[in-house]
């Protein structure tokens, strides 16, 4: 499991004040600037700045720090009351969070979920430190109710003033509830596996919340998140991947290196020519682009996690399950 995931003992609104530090400063900043920033303990203030680079709250060039290209707009623009929200929109997508929640939404208690986390990604940390840390940044960000160590997300936030505000938060909501929906269908095997390789989800959660409004470019997203995914099963098996274009290809490859079952290559060749009918305009045959229905959208991202579940514990485990 790569090392750029930990959870270090420090609280989120320390977090947020040392990224709204680097985000608000008109120039890159030394370590020992931001350590000077502040009347707390250096060791602490250097956790503080690792995690803020994992989250991806801040980032480091040549030696000195920036804010996120991402975040620092909305950082340093919102008042100090309303960074819960820049810190929501990152946490939500840590995959250590990401599976901690998953696993205490499915009966699992705090202590059971840290466990798992610091099993599956490999963590050096206290599985203390891992619960108390996910557990309170959850809550800073309204993402966490504790009831009996079950998880509940509140709706709080529409005491929140602005209209942009409440459609933000509604958005990040839609998109946590889509990523924890497609943790849960692949699996934590196979979304540890996606983490490995550097796969992010992202894709495959905009194609499950706008299949409606963009069937087409859904069905290209969730299609194009099987292909990465074929490339780095393939690559893991000695597969020399440069020498095949496209999911087809590549589930020709696995199969003919015995990784996969015929079945798993028709379903591939399925889906290759839906990735071919989203993604390369016009048809061949008739010289005009496909359309996409919602119904073909959602069918499409919804099976590719199936999909790339079944292919992953077949290759790994030799066991069919669709």
């Amino acid at each position: 499991m790569p090392s750029q995931f930990n959870v270090f003992d420090v609280s989120a609104e320390f977090l947020m004040d040392v990224a709204n530090l680097v985000s608000t400063s008109p120039h890159k900043l030394s370590k020992e600037d931001i350590i000077n920033s502040f009347d707390k303990n250096p060791n602490y203030i250097n956790l503080a700045i690792s995690q803020c680079i994992l989250l991806g709250l801040i980032e480091i060039q040549g030696g000195f720090y920036i804010g996120s290209l991402k975040i620092a707009s909305l950082i340093k623009s919102s008042e100090r009351s309303q960074h819960k929200i820049q810190f929501r929109s990152v946490l939500q997508k840590y995959p250590l969070f990401l599976l901690f929640i998953t696993f205490i939404s499915k009966g699992y208690n705090i202590i059971e979920s840290a466990k798992m986390v610091k099993g599956i990604f490999r963590l050096t940390v206290s599985e203390k430190i891992i619960e108390k840390s996910l557990k309170n940044w959850g809550i800073y960000a309204d993402l966490i109710i504790l009831d009996k160590n079950v998880i509940k997300i509140p709706e709080a936030e529409a005491a929140l003033p602005t209209e942009y505000v409440k459609n933000l938060l509604k958005a990040l909501k839609a998109e946590l509830q889509a990523n924890l929906f497609l943790i849960d269908t692949m699996g934590p095997s196979v979304y540890s596996y996606l983490i490995e390789k550097k796969i992010n989800i992202d894709d495959l959660s905009y194609a499950l919340i706008n299949y409606e409004n963009e069937p087409k470019l859904s069905a290209n997203k969730s299609s194009q998140m099987l292909e990465f995914f074929l490339y780095k099963l393939a690559e893991d098996k000695k597969i020399d991947v440069k020498s095949y274009n496209g999911p087809i290809q590549l589930g020709n490859a696995l199969r003919a290196n015995k990784s996969i079952l015929s079945n798993h290559s028709n379903l591939i060749t399925g889906f290759g020519t839906i990735r071919n009918m989203a993604h390369h305009d016009p048809d061949k045959e008739t010289g005009k682009p496909w359309e996409f229905t919602p119904q073909g959208a959602i069918i499409t991202t919804l099976a590719v996690p199936t999909l790339m579940r079944s292919l992953y514990i077949y290759s790994t485990e030799m066991k069919q399950e669709f």
